[in-house]
């Protein structure tokens, strides 16, 4: 494993990250420092953003700092029934797209501190699950940003599917146990340990 200050992101070769840490710790700078990269790298045409946020401000396109409307493949999503359906949906296309030649555009999916995942676990699990094994192949891109580790947000198998774990500050060594971050609890504000799942 690796310590890496918030700059530095290697998300750029993964299809999947896991990110986790304590309010505070840099998780939506980084990520939202991502999505301005991708937007210097790939025009609306080539890339749409499927962002759920519950408190949709940190990515509100009307926001200076949100996401820009031009790319976004539906609107914010805030974490509704509705919405949980969505990402099941989502999950679905992943899988058809993985069986074509080339699928376009690029998807990236992003999922900050959304309570999908406590107020229908199985379904969210399975969901995200499906999406990280063809993201891949289905040119998509899965980052589940969250403060709470506990084993009902993560659970191993859940944590395994993805490529990449960034863990910032953790508040306990429970939580280092879970990911399989040890360390995570004594770095500094910003700093993040790198666990690769997948070579």
């Amino acid at each position: 494993m690796n310590i890496t200050n918030k700059d530095y992101f290697t998300f750029n070769v993964h299809h999947s990250a896991l990110v986790v840490g304590q309010t505070g710790t840099g998780k939506t700078e980084l990520v939202r420092s991502y999505i301005r990269r991708l937007e210097q790298a790939f025009t609306p045409d080539e890339i749409k953003y499927v962002i759920f946020d519950l408190k949709v401000v940190e990515f509100d396109p009307k926001y200076e700092e949100g996401a820009k409307e031009q790319y976004l493949y539906t609107p914010v999503r805030t974490g509704t029934q509705e919405d949980m359906a969505y990402l099941e949906e989502l999950a679905a296309l992943s899988t058809k797209r993985a069986g074509e030649a080339q699928p376009t555009p690029l998807i990236f999916i992003y999922i900050e501190e959304c309570d999908l995942a406590a107020q229908y676990p199985e379904r969210f699990h399975s969901s995200v699950s499906e999406i990280n094994r063809n993201a891949q192949k289905a040119n998509m891109k899965l980052v589940f940003s969250t403060s709470r580790p506990s084993p009902d947000i993560i659970p191993p198998e859940f944590r395994d599917s993805f490529d990449l774990i960034l863990a910032g500050r953790l508040a306990s060594e429970l939580d280092e146990r879970s990911l399989g971050v040890s360390g995570a609890t004594s770095l500094n504000l910003y700093e993040f340990m790198v666990k690769e799942n997948r070579a």
